[in-house]
């Protein structure tokens, strides 16, 4: 009887636990520092695998019953849902049930201002599920101009290995180069299904066609003879160019991957292929023009689990990626841009301006819809009503509890001695055409 009624109150102080993590919390007096994943030790490399898996099996709030971490998917994806049109317009997002409030009509997290101050919130709030897991843990962050990270990144022992058992090859008509792709389930090793990192079958919808990609992680990940601009690392002098964007106008979808600015500052949109944070997506789960031009609802193919983004989450290197992102924004801010005037444009839609709520930390405004005929509201946490986050209560990182190991390092180059501000050509000239895969 009493093992019986120690392990409830276990249960009960574990599940206490997770509740406070999916809730704004005050920032604690410790400042964590989010390190580059090259320079994490083995012993962290081990405590942040460990801390996945463990969120992995650990109950939510949820109706259906899946883990914690399965919720902090269903989070993403649902944020998504607001608007049909994703991936710029180039893929729409089959939905047989639409949204309602007012967010509807854009994707809550993505192509608009609030993509930044969104995934900012989304990952600090899960640090702290995992720090209920190690309270020394912080998420490392990927810095995609480093050769080093990728076979750190995708190694045995640390996110596991490129997936395997399939080939694909696409043609085109109009004469681009032939693509071809290696991978396919993750089969075995860490975040395999062997492994245990069993994926959600209705969290795990293809973009475009809302069919399920099944219960393994699938990965096409590109290979080390991707010709240049279509592999890793990513080119250090655009994510320089990235940093030096004189406005945030400029900055987000820069750094988002809607367009590129050349070195003379001509902008070029990013669709025939992605950019940036964008391209990442693509370089790890596998993206391609669609060789069928008469598919006009599809002309990007997504194949992977992070390229299809609504399910990216359930990719672990998704939260390497998107600290990379965060780290960015910070050093931009850092630069003398850390007010509220250093932020957005008016006139955005609903849920990007500075003072808007941000879904699903909105009070219950509005109601994602679902993708295809997968509701996906029973997936979600509880989320108290008065839990509300605008744009602007994330603009000072600093307020979360962490900061980043680039921050701390003296001798920055030009990001302490001047703005050095890209001078950005606004009249759009046909996009900068990347190589094929």
């Amino acid at each position: 009887m009493k093992k019986y009624l120690r392990e409830m109150v276990i249960t009960i102080s574990v599940a206490m636990i997770v509740v406070m993590t999916m809730l704004r919390t005050p920032a604690t007096e410790t400042t964590f520092v989010r390190k580059n994943v090259v320079d994490l030790t083995p012993q962290e490399k081990l405590d942040f695998v460990n801390a996945l898996k463990t969120l992995k099996t650990r109950p939510g709030t949820n109706s259906k019953n899946v883990s914690l971490y399965d919720e902090v998917v269903a989070i993403h994806a649902g944020a998504m849902t607001f608007d049909k049109m994703q991936l710029g317009g180039q893929v729409i997002l089959p939905q047989d049930t639409p949204s309602t409030g007012p967010a509807t009509g854009s994707d809550a997290a993505h192509e608009h201002g609030a993509f930044l101050p969104w995934h900012r919130e989304y990952l600090s709030r899960f640090e702290k599920a995992l720090r209920s897991v190690n309270p020394n843990i912080t998420i490392p962050y990927w810095d995609w101009t480093d050769p080093r990270a990728v076979e750190v990144i995708f190694n045995p022992n640390f996110l596991g290995t490129n997936g395997s058992g399939s080939t694909l090859t696409f043609e085109y008509p109009d004469g681009r180069p032939t693509i071809r792709l290696d991978g396919g389930p993750v089969v075995s090793g860490n975040f395999s299904e062997a492994d245990g990192w069993r994926i959600v079958p209705d969290l795990h919808k293809n973009i475009s066609t809302a069919e399920t990609l099944g219960t393994s992680l699938i990965r096409y990940l590109a290979g080390s003879d991707a010709p240049p601009g279509t592999g890793f690392p990513l080119e250090k002098a655009e994510t320089d160019r990235i940093l030096q964007s004189p406005d945030y106008a400029t900055f987000r979808p820069f750094l988002e991957g809607d367009i590129t600015i050349n070195a003379d500052g001509t902008e070029n949109e990013c669709r025939n292929f992605p950019c940036n944070h964008n391209l990442v997506h693509a370089l790890v789960g596998g993206t391609v023009p669609n060789p069928n031009q008469n598919e006009t609802n599809r002309q990007l193919l997504t194949l992977g689990t992070i390229s299809n983004t609504p399910a990216s989450p359930n990719e672990p290197a998704f939260f390497l990626l998107h600290a990379n992102v965060d780290r960015l924004w910070a050093e931009w801010q850092n630069n003398g841009r850390k007010g509220p005037e250093f932020y957005g444009v008016p006139g955005e839609p609903y849920g990007h301006n500075l003072n808007d709520k941000m879904w699903p930390w909105d009070g219950g405004d509005s109601i994602p819809g679902s993708i295809g005929s997968t509701d996906i509201r029973p997936y979600l946490p509880v989320i108290a009503p008065n839990d509300i986050v605008k744009p602007i209560d994330t603009l000072n990182w600093r307020k979360y509890g962490y900061t980043y190991d680039t921050l701390l390092k003296k001798g920055r180059g030009w990001r302490r001695q001047s703005r050095g501000e890209l001078p950005v050509k606004r009249t759009r000239v046909p996009e900068r055409r990347r190589g094929s895969r």
